[in-house]
């Protein structure tokens, strides 16, 4: 689960909330969804990123890479695409891939659909988003090998659901400030989290050999249960994110302190599409 966990995390930045018990009505934390347009650093160029994930700064765990994209039919939409792979000895503890798409609108930062594949040993699962108005509809595949494939549809009523894609441009769009707050709902698989993000600094960030100028956010993010209370993940200790102190806020790094260890992952390439 460390590269899931990780993947998850990185894009959308993550960990570690109260739980809360069910109540009469929406919980109290859909009031508290930052649902402010987006800011002024709305503006992105097309550009592919690679990030490596590692165990205790000594054990490489995984990479992925994301690429963004505008789309050439001439709707104002983003189109992202991202692959990734568990490596080396974590890989033959839990050999595991993926490949995603995300689709969102260029204007509102809002997601249009998302896709995403998995395959893990002898299982792989498939799972589509289509954000609408008030709600998500999730669809899952899962199949494993001389197995019949099972599919499900859930639909989750919320006005301002995220997907991994559209919460990395919405939350960079901010303006950032000291002590900001922003707080998303995102859905990264089948199940949307809660997100919580407080700016804590701006400071250099050293990553690979290179100097940053940074901005700081610690992370908390708690999973929404059937009954809308949140889970309460204990094992995640404190969760830390860098983005470029510049006009395209590009995720740097993340660590994250958990009971078993520390997980990170950095960016290790950056190009420039256009």
């Amino acid at each position: 689960m460390t590269f899931r966990v990780l993947f998850l995390m990185t894009v959308i930045l993550a960990p570690a909330m109260k739980g809360e018990s069910q109540t009469v009505g929406p919980p109290e934390w859909m009031s508290e969804v930052t649902r402010l347009p987006p800011g002024e650093h709305a503006n992105l160029r097309p550009v592919k990123l690679g990030y490596t994930l590692a165990w205790n700064n000594r054990i490489n765990a995984g990479e992925f890479e994301v690429s963004i994209v505008r789309n050439e039919a001439g709707k104002s939409r983003f189109i992202g695409d991202a692959n990734g792979k568990s490596t080396g000895f974590a890989r033959l503890l839990w050999p595991y891939e993926f490949r995603a798409r995300s689709i969102v609108d260029e204007n509102s930062l809002r997601p249009i659909t998302f896709q995403l594949v998995e395959k893990e040993r002898n299982e792989s699962s498939n799972y589509d988003i289509i954000f609408e108005d008030k709600r998500q509809v999730f669809t899952t595949t899962s199949k494993k090998e001389d197995e019949k494939a099972r599919t499900a549809t859930t639909r989750f009523t919320f006005d301002f659901g995220q997907d991994v894609l559209s919460s990395a441009f919405y939350l960079r769009s901010q303006e950032l400030r000291q002590g900001e707050e922003v707080t998303m709902l995102v859905t990264p698989f089948n199940r949307p989290y809660v997100a919580r993000l407080v700016v804590t600094g701006r400071e250099e960030r050293k990553i690979k050999g290179r100097s940053y100028k940074a901005i700081k956010l610690d992370a908390t993010v708690g999973k929404v249960n059937e009954d809308l209370s949140l889970k309460h993940y204990e094992k995640i200790k404190k969760t830390t994110l860098w983005v470029s102190n510049d006009e395209y806020r590009i995720p740097l790094e993340l660590q994250a302190q958990i009971s078993v260890g520390f997980i990170s992952a950095r960016l290790t390439d950056l190009d420039w599409l256009e």
